[in-house]
Formats: C-alpha cells, sequence, structure tokens
C-alpha cells in the first residue's frame, strides 16, 4: 500500500484504479457523442500522410465498426499512420447513396490477420456531407 497517495489518512480512489481504467476513463470523456456499432462498407483515400508520403493518392477499401457524428473507428489491410489526412466514402447499408467525408487519423492500430484499425475524427470540410452525418447520427 505505499504506492497509494494518503493525505491525512484519506486514500485517494483514484489511486486505487489501474492505471489503465484511468485512460479508458479519460477517453470515455472526451466522448460527447453517442457511438453506433455498426459494420458498413467504406472506402479511404489518403490525401496528405506526412509520415508516409508515398501513401497520397491511395485508396483502400474496408469497414465501419463504429461510428458517431464527430468520427469513425474502421478497419483496412493498410495502417494509416497518425496524422494521416483522408477522404472517407462510406455506404449505410439503411440509406440510399453514399456519405462522403473527410477527416484526421487520431490513432491506430492492429485488429487480427493483416487487418489494421483507425480512429478518424472527421472535419468540418464545406464539400463533404459532414452536416447530413451529423444530422443522421445526432
Amino acid at each position: 500500500m505505499s504506492a497509494i497517495a494518503r493525505t491525512d489518512n484519506v486514500i485517494s480512489l483514484e489511486d486505487l484504479r489501474p492505471s489503465s481504467d484511468r485512460r479508458s476513463q479519460r477517453s470515455i470523456e472526451r466522448r460527447h457523442e453517442p457511438r453506433y456499432v455498426c459494420q458498413e462498407r467504406l472506402f479511404v483515400q489518403v490525401v496528405a500522410c506526412p509520415e508516409q508520403p508515398d501513401l497520397v493518392g491511395r485508396t483502400e477499401s474496408g469497414y465501419a465498426m463504429e461510428m458517431s457524428a464527430m468520427g469513425i473507428h474502421f478497419c483496412c489491410e493498410r495502417l494509416l499512420p497518425v496524422g494521416t489526412l483522408v477522404d472517407l466514402w462510406i455506404d449505410i447499408a439503411s440509406r440510399p447513396g453514399k456519405f462522403f467525408l473527410s477527416g484526421e487519423v487520431r490513432w491506430n492500430g492492429s485488429v487480427e490477420g493483416s487487418m489494421h484499425s483507425a480512429g478518424v475524427e472527421l472535419e468540418d470540410s464545406p464539400a463533404t456531407d459532414v452536416d447530413a452525418w451529423r444530422t443522421l447520427l445526432r
């Protein structure tokens, strides 16, 4: 118990919580919009990638795993570096047409086998469907 901070015999509950729980709690607190689990088909095109400039112009197919008014968590075969700017075309099966969106990769990781995941924060771009997207998901 020596690692627990004490002040006048009071133990902070925050100090008792494992660090992984504190991290997940912070990330949950950043989310202001409801998230929806899904499996919708999408295409992602790299617009800018300072870390790997040879990726610019490449288009990957994948699927969305979660979506919200502010972002999309998706999987594809290529690992997209954090900071990569992308254009997304997502097809919601229950709606006609596709949504065209733009955003920045905020995090990435590996899923299973050769698949990778990425979290994209959507940008307020004038030539996109971001307003219709947010109306749908709010």
